[in-house]
């Protein structure tokens, strides 16, 4: 009986240390994903303001004005 018990116990800190892994893991996963969305972001403003940087230069301020109203 306290055989098994042990071995219980050992099984239960082996998991807690496999549990406690997978969560840093997770934490790793998170702050990757949060990195390439911040990277999207400024992919995305980068094509806005080209965007309107070149709308600006070539139909000119004040049409582009009018359009964008």
């Amino acid at each position: 009986m306290n055989d098994e018990l042990s071995r219980m116990q050992l099984q239960l800190d082996k998991h807690s240390g496999q549990i406690a892994k997978l969560f840093s893991k997770i934490d790793d996963t998170n702050a990757s994903i949060q990195k390439i969305m911040n990277t999207l972001n400024q992919i995305r403003w980068t094509f806005f303001g080209a965007l309107s940087y070149y709308a600006i230069s070539e139909i000119g301020i004040i049409e582009a004005m009018r359009i964008a109203v």
